[in-house]
């Protein structure tokens, strides 16, 4: 290799270490991003009573934005299924159902009122309770309890820890 060929060589790998050393130092003074903590709306304060042999089978989170994250969960034994949803919004809930008809209301623990509609999943008897936390923001303000295939006595003991 000549002496000309030498020195280009030399420039050339000085220039590359340069170059590596410039970019390793951007990366490391590149600020990071951070993904946004997510929050999740509070879950409906429910459980089954446990003489009726009800177990929860399934809890998702359900995103409404990047952010903030809704709880459905699903519950099941003896026939009767039941569905809780913290967050949403309230045509998303009932819009499965075409049969949905007012049935009163009923006044829960903590004071909030809850609509009650009732109808039919599948020839199962539907029994819904929608209502807004008030301490809540939406959309983690709309709360649902959803009971399908229960008779009016299972109903009352499943609806007896929301009173």
């Amino acid at each position: 290799m000549s002496r000309l060929g030498a020195v280009a060589a030399v420039l050339a790998l000085l220039f590359l270490a340069g170059c590596g050393g410039a970019a390793a130092g951007a990366d490391s003074a590149a600020p990071t991003a951070r993904p946004a903590a997510k929050e999740t709306c509070p879950d409906v304060a429910w459980s089954p009573p446990p003489s009726l042999g009800i177990e929860q089978t399934h809890r998702e989170l359900v995103p409404f934005s990047p952010t903030l994250l809704g709880v459905h969960a699903m519950w099941a034994g003896d026939g009767v299924t039941v569905e809780t949803s913290a967050g949403g919004y309230v045509d998303d809930l009932t819009e499965p159902y075409d049969d949905l008809s007012p049935a009163g209301s009923m006044t829960l623990a903590h004071g909030a009122e809850a609509e009650v509609l009732r109808g039919h999943a599948q020839e199962a008897p539907l029994l819904v309770l929608l209502w807004r936390e008030p301490s809540v923001k939406p959309p983690c303000d709309v709360h649902a309890v959803l009971i399908t295939g229960a008779d009016p006595a299972v109903e009352k003991q499943l609806l007896a820890p929301l009173r």
